[in-house]
C-alpha cells in the first residue's frame, strides 16, 4: 500500500512539471506572434488590403471603351449630316489607345481632325499633344474616361494659327457618349433618330450646332457685322414683328438659329396654321440656305446674310438637291405646297 502511494505522488509531480513546460512554450509563441505585425494591425487586415490592391490593378482595363463616341450619341451619318464631333478608338492590352478625332461644322461642312492619337490610359486619363487639327491649331487633348461610361475631352493650351480667319478648330470641352445602335440592321438611322428626338434632346442638338462654336464676343461681333444686310432686307421688319409679338422671341436667337429645324424633325401641316405666308416662304428657303445656297433674289440674299448661321457657298446652277436628308425632303414637299408668298 505504501508503495502504491509513493508511485502516485511521483506521477502527479511528473505531470505538473510537463504542464509548466507547455505553458512556458505557449507564452513564448504568443510573444513571437505579437512582435510580427504592428500592435494595432491584425493579420486579417493585411491580407484584405493586399486583395484590394490586386483588384484595383486588375480593374485598370479600358478595352470596353473601344468604339465610336460622339456628342448627343450621334451616329457617324448624323455627324456628317448635322455636324458634330466623333472620337473613334481601340484600346488594346488593357490601356493602350489608338484612334482619331473628327469634327464637322453643320452649316459650312468645315472639317477638323486629328489622326493617330496614341497613348496609355493611366488612372482613367490620357494626355495627347497635337500639332495640327487641319487648321494649324495645336494643343493638348486631356481625355477623361468616367466611371459612368462617358468620355470628356478638354482641349488645353490651345493655340490657333494666325491665318485661321474662320476660328474653326478644336477648343473647349466636349462631352461624348457611346453611339446608340440600331438593333434591326446594326447601324444607326439618322432620320429615325431625328424624328424621335425629344424637346430636351433637340435643345441640346441646337445648342451644339448653332451656339457651341462661338465665344460671346465672336457672336456679338458677327451679329453686328451682319446688321447691314438685315437693314437692306425690305421684309425684315415684318419678320421681326412676327418673332417679337407672335413667337415672343426678343433675343439673339432670332439671328443665331433658323426659324424652323427642318433638318432635325418632320413637321406637319397643322404646325403652320396661322403662320404668315412670308414665314412659310422663308422656312422653305431655309432648307436651301442651310446648305449654303446662294440666292438670286436680293431680299432673300440680304435676309439670309443677316443670319449668322448662314454662309453662301454654292451657286444655283451648281446646287444639288441630293444634299437634303429625309427630314428636309419631307418638309420641303410640305412647305412648297403651303408657300403662297409672292
Amino acid at each position: 500500500m505504501k508503495n502504491k502511494t509513493i508511485i502516485m505522488i511521483i506521477c502527479v509531480l511528473t505531470l505538473s512539471g510537463c504542464r509548466k513546460i507547455n505553458t512556458s512554450n505557449s507564452e513564448n509563441i504568443k510573444t513571437i506572434q505579437t512582435n510580427e505585425p504592428a500592435a494595432d494591425t491584425k493579420p486579417e487586415t493585411v491580407v484584405q488590403a493586399s486583395s484590394t490592391a490586386i483588384s484595383q490593378t486588375e480593374a485598370e482595363n479600358y478595352e470596353g471603351y473601344s468604339g465610336l463616341w460622339t456628342e448627343s450619341s450621334f451616329s457617324h451619318e448624323e455627324v456628317l449630316s448635322y455636324g458634330g464631333l466623333e472620337f473613334s478608338f481601340q484600346v488594346t492590352d488593357k490601356t493602350n489607345l489608338d484612334g482619331y478625332l473628327f469634327m464637322q461644322q453643320g452649316t459650312t461642312e468645315r472639317i477638323a481632325e486629328i489622326d493617330n492619337i496614341t497613348g496609355k490610359i493611366i488612372n482613367g486619363e490620357l494626355n495627347y499633344k497635337y500639332d495640327d487639327d487641319g487648321w494649324g491649331g495645336s494643343g493638348i487633348l486631356h481625355i477623361i474616361f468616367s466611371n459612368d461610361n462617358a468620355i470628356q475631352i478638354e482641349v488645353q493650351d490651345y493655340k490657333m494659327k494666325d491665318n485661321n480667319l474662320s476660328g474653326y478648330g478644336f477648343s473647349g470641352v466636349y462631352k461624348l457618349e457611346r453611339t446608340k445602335q440600331n438593333k434591326e440592321d446594326g447601324e444607326k438611322s439618322s432620320e429615325t433618330t431625328a424624328n424621335k428626338t425629344t424637346e430636351p434632346d433637340l435643345f441640346d442638338v441646337v445648342y451644339e450646332k448653332y451656339y457651341s462654336h462661338w465665344t460671346d464676343n465672336e457672336m456679338q461681333n458677327a451679329i453686328a457685322e451682319r446688321k447691314k444686310y438685315r437693314d437692306q432686307c425690305s421684309f425684315y421688319p415684318e419678320v421681326s414683328d412676327y418673332l417679337e409679338n407672335v413667337r415672343e422671341v426678343r433675343d439673339i436667337s432670332s439671328v443665331v438659329e433658323p426659324l424652323y429645324f427642318t433638318d432635325l424633325k418632320i413637321y406637319q401641316k397643322q404646325d403652320f396654321d396661322q403662320v404668315p405666308p412670308l414665314i412659310i416662304h422663308l422656312a422653305k428657303n431655309e432648307i436651301y440656305a442651310r446648305h449654303g445656297y446662294i440666292f438670286i433674289n436680293q431680299d432673300l440674299n440680304n435676309y439670309f446674310k443677316g443670319q449668322i448661321w448662314y454662309e453662301p457657298l454654292i451657286t444655283p446652277e451648281n446646287f444639288k438637291d441630293s444634299v437634303f436628308n429625309k427630314n428636309e425632303q419631307e418638309n420641303l414637299k410640305l412647305l412648297s405646297s403651303l408657300d403662297t408668298y409672292k
